[in-house]
């Protein structure tokens, strides 16, 4: 059977290539984000406007980004695993953690951004934050593709072989009852030992 392409790569190694993109992706966004997220007085350039829990979030804004990139990386790793291993759950965990990451991380772009009326974050390095948001956002959900195919051609043979394994002692069963049969049968036709003819 032929192996499927999609955008000439096979699901097993856009699956793969998910995982290395996103570690790469990740490091550069905590070391950029590290600037602009990162400020021990950003109680005084917040807006008075925004409220308590606004203002900690965007207080603890970059301690969250770097503690759920650390975690990113760590699920990464897990998918390479997963993809060396042929373990779908290790796909299915990375999935749901890249798009619950990106929503938290769009959350709090969306706050750090307008706080303060701009004066946290110039008007160009705004524009520049959302566009590498946007764009891998967008490659996410390409890669995420690849992940769900192998995901699912994993699982799919993962099933296949347990059926094959329930339906395999069964047959043996069956494929025995004739020899049974014929040993029994043999046993009655058997001819008498010389001590009896004796």
């Amino acid at each position: 059977m032929r192996t499927q392409r999609y955008c000439g790569m096979t699901a097993q190694l856009g699956t793969f290539l998910s995982g290395v993109f996103t570690i790469f992706t990740t490091n550069m966004f905590v070391v950029f984000e590290e600037r602009h997220m990162g400020d021990p007085n950003c109680t005084i350039q917040i807006a008075e406007e925004v409220n308590l829990l606004n203002k900690v979030i965007i207080c603890w804004s970059f301690k969250i980004t770097f503690g759920m990139s650390m975690v990113t990386i760590l699920i990464s790793c897990l998918l390479l695993y997963s993809v060396r291993a042929q373990i779908y759950q290790g796909m299915v965990v990375y999935v749901i953690w890249i798009i619950f990451f990106e929503a938290v991380n769009s959350l709090l772009q969306t706050l750090t951004n307008t706080a303060g009326e701009g004066k946290m974050n110039p008007v160009e390095v705004r524009y520049l934050r959302w566009f590498g948001l946007i764009s891998r956002v967008f490659m996410h959900g390409f890669w995420i593709f690849f992940v769900l195919k192998y995901a699912h051609i994993v699982y799919k043979k993962q099933m296949e072989n347990k059926i094959a394994s329930y339906n395999r002692p069964f047959s043996s069963y069956v494929e025995l009852i004739p020899d049974q049969q014929t040993a029994a049968y043999c046993h009655k036709l058997s001819y008498p030992s010389e001590d009896y003819l004796d």
